[in-house]
């Protein structure tokens, strides 16, 4: 399905990137039977019944759910199903049946895609091989957007759903993989390895697509708007499935119209507690109300968990860095001398002559940049599977970007644009890539080097994060250049900018403890929070983070 019209993608870019999630034309793929009896309903693979000792987990993924912002939800009184699995409030995270790990941390960079994919793998980009919302593999040439932020097709989107990209990009082994018994996902994009796969039949698709071309996805009441009918809809279909089916022993239910609506919303953050105790909690209230009707709520564990939260940003195209025109990050690599990749999921073969690629990730951008003496001229295709050159490829574009950012050289716009500029030595893909380090004015700085005479605490975790996306076999996927525009909740908003085709009012992707700090409660209906805490803890300790989830889960099932 394409969907290419620009009042469509001017409204609802991220809205386009669920409805390619929720299309119904999903090919087996050599796994198992496809049916459509729940208008959605995709058999993933066949599995032996689980003992009862196991237990029974649903985890609530709630795409873009700030902790601040859920947590605030949970105690505003108008989110009583969520309220009431976790109980009480007893101070520090712990609750009478829940436990809310304090400031779990996303990784880099805080977007969809990548957060998602480390969650359900328990690994870092660099070695899950999933680096972001859009990336570029340098063997196959080929460039991935399964959620389009520099792009403006949407060929991927429904490659999501229609062939499994996001599964296919793995590179290691899924929770669905690691744990025994039967796994249920709804419409959430990492479904590799899972049972049974649910989505929302096609035939909902037509009033949503009507209105976003009317341009009517923005400013709707959070209980009426485009997200919410995505949202709520999957919940009939998820259970019907599992009224056919039986209870899995884990079942994902994915809320992707937080993020959604968050993004439209002229006061973001307000916009999105709004949305979760008026839509996100019904939805919570009908899965936990057909375990209790069918005697499977009592002592069933409950997650909730997010992948990034949002930054609010000014909604024009002077703080959104585009992709086109004469004052973008595409054109200032063009006058540094390289033939740039045009931005789309597909080029013809008269245009894979190109030495640079762009791929943004919101408040992040990569640079992927070609060994040009293996393509000096036009119409030569260069030699991706052999790593840029660094003093010859690498620096003149991170100096270039250095100089705009500080004086407006070359591309005016993009002074005081940008927050900080990372680089390394490039690695030959496959093999382990290096560290990212700091460009500082002609000379690379180590992360931690910089820190100590550069304190930034707002960026949270920043060495350590960046070693996750860099450090690893598919570290060569976050670029040979990275930057960081001015996202700082400390800033005014005047002068956050970020990396993408379409305007928002909110963007995420930073480092920054505002997109960084995720919720990752576990609860148990009958339960203990102090257990709860106990078992977040064994795995995590005290530094809890978004790979925490697979092993807690896995640990349940080892008892």
């Amino acid at each position: 399905m394409q969907l290419t019209s620009p009042n469509l993608h001017r409204h609802g870019r991220t809205a386009l990137a669920l409805i390619a999630a929720i299309v119904l034309s999903v090919p087996a793929c050599g796994l198992m039977e496809k049916t459509l009896r729940t208008g959605g309903e995709q058999h993933l693979k066949t599995v032996q019944p689980t003992p009862l000792a196991h237990p029974r987990v649903i985890i609530f993924a709630l795409d873009g759910a700030g902790d601040d912002q859920l947590m605030a939800a949970i105690h505003s009184g108008k989110a009583p199903n969520m309220a009431s699995v976790l109980g009480k409030d007893e101070g520090n995270g712990l609750f009478a049946h829940a436990y809310a790990s304090p400031k779990a941390l996303s990784v880099l960079p805080s977007s969809t895609i990548a957060n998602w994919s480390a969650i359900f793998t328990g690994q870092a980009p660099a070695w899950d091989g999933v680096t972001g919302d859009e990336w570029f593999e340098r063997r196959t040439m080929e460039f991935y957007a399964p959620v389009p932020v520099s792009v403006v097709d949407t060929t991927d989107l429904t490659k999501v759903v229609d062939d499994d990209l996001v599964g296919r990009a793995l590179k290691t082994p899924t929770l669905y993989d690691q744990i025994p018994g039967r796994s249920n996902v709804s419409l959430l994009s990492v479904y590799r390895g899972a049972t049974l796969y649910t989505t929302v039949a096609p035939s909902s698709l037509v009033g949503m697509i009507a209105r976003l071309l009317g341009g009517e996805a923005e400013g709707e009441p959070a209980e009426k708007s485009l997200s919410a009918d995505i949202d709520l809809d999957s919940v009939p279909k998820l259970l019907d499935a599992m009224s056919q089916s039986g209870i899995p022993n884990l079942q994902v239910v994915y809320f992707p119209g937080i993020d959604i609506f968050t993004h439209e919303s002229k006061d973001p953050l307000a916009a999105e507690v709004a949305y979760i105790e008026r839509v996100s909690d019904k939805g919570v209230g009908e899965v936990l109300d057909y375990y209790r009707k069918h005697n499977a709520l009592n002592e069933t564990y409950v997650m909730f968990i997010a992948d990034h939260g949002h930054i609010p940003v000014m909604d024009d195209r002077v703080h959104a860095l585009g992709a086109t025109g004469t004052d973008t990050p595409f054109e200032l690599v063009h006058q540094v001398g390289f033939r740039v990749r045009k931005p789309s999921v597909d080029v013809n073969s008269n245009q894979d002559d190109f030495q640079a690629v762009l791929a943004y990730q919101g408040f992040m951008a990569y640079i992927y940049l070609a060994d040009r003496s293996t393509c000096p001229a036009p119409g030569h295709k260069c030699d991706w599977s052999r790593p840029a050159r660094l003093n010859q490829d690498v620096i003149p574009v991170a100096r270039a970007f250095d100089e705009a950012n500080r004086t407006g050289k070359r591309i005016p716009a993009l002074k005081g644009t940008i927050d900080l500029i990372f680089t390394r030595e490039p690695a030959v893909p496959g093999h382990r890539a290096h560290e990212y380090e700091i460009y500082d004015r002609g000379r690379l700085v180590p992360i931690y080097q910089y820190l100590m005479t550069h304190p930034r605490p707002d960026l949270i975790d920043l060495d350590n994060r960046m070693r996750w996306l860099s450090a690893g076999p598919y570290g060569d996927r976050a670029g040979d250049i990275l930057l960081l525009s001015k996202a700082s909740m400390a800033l005014p908003i005047s002068q956050r900018y970020y990396f993408c085709a379409v305007p928002h009012y909110s963007m995420h992707g930073s480092a920054e403890w505002q997109d960084g700090h995720v919720p990752l409660i576990i609860a148990q209906v009958g339960g203990s929070g102090a257990k709860m805490r106990v078992i977040v803890q064994r795995i995590a300790g005290n530094a809890p983070s978004e790979r925490s989830v697979t092993p807690i889960v896995r640990s349940l099932f080892q008892k």
